[in-house]
């Protein structure tokens, strides 16, 4: 999973209560910590992409598909429907 030939290096504060969860879980689950982080981050990352597929006009993909799509004329009845 992880490629030290194609890494970046990253500094961050952290409180000193999330820091030390993170010491624990790491020890608790017999990882190094920086492999838990890159781990619990690609977890978070991948929560946020799935929500909206990546995409991020997604929202609206109902007004390109829908069958009348002149919107100057129908602009209400696309929108409110």
């Amino acid at each position: 999973m992880y490629n030290d030939a194609m890494s970046v290096k990253f500094q961050v504060t952290l409180p000193d209560d999330l820091a030390q969860a993170m010491k624990e879980a790491a020890f608790r689950e017999k990882l190094p910590l920086a492999q838990l982080i890159r781990e619990t981050m690609v977890i978070r990352l991948g929560q946020t992409k799935s929500a909206n597929g990546g995409d991020p006009f997604a929202s609206i993909t109902n007004l390109v598909d829908a069958p009348d799509t002149d919107l100057s004329e129908n602009v209400d009845a696309i929108l409110y429907k």
